[in-house]
C-alpha cells in the first residue's frame, strides 16, 4: 500500500477553505463549506457555484491524478520503490 502524495495534496485547498470557515464562523460554516467544496451547493444562500467546487477540490484533484500518471510514466515511483522509500509515492 502506496500512498500518492500528488493526489492527497488535491484535498489541501478545500481543507484549508474549510479549516478558515471553521475558524470565521464556527463548526456551522465549517459545514456549510464542506458542501460547498464536495458539491458547489451553498447553504448559506441556497445557490450553486459548481466553478467554486471545481476550484478547491475537483480541479486540484485532478492535476493531481495528472501529476502522478506522469510521476508512473517517467519512472519516478519505480525509483522511489528502489531507494527503499516504504509508502511514499507521487
Amino acid at each position: 500500500m502506496t500512498v500518492p502524495l500528488a493526489i492527497v495534496a488535491g484535498f489541501v485547498p478545500a481543507a484549508l477553505d474549510i479549516k478558515l470557515a471553521y475558524k470565521v464562523g464556527g463548526f456551522e460554516a465549517a459545514l456549510g463549506h464542506v458542501s460547498l467544496c464536495a458539491s458547489g451547493y451553498d447553504p448559506a444562500d441556497g445557490v450553486w457555484k459548481p466553478m467554486f467546487a471545481f476550484e478547491k477540490l475537483y480541479g486540484p484533484l485532478l492535476l493531481g491524478a495528472v501529476v502522478h500518471a506522469a510521476a508512473n510514466h517517467l519512472g519516478i515511483n519505480r525509483v522511489l520503490a528502489k531507494a527503499g522509500i516504504p509508502i511514499l509515492r507521487v
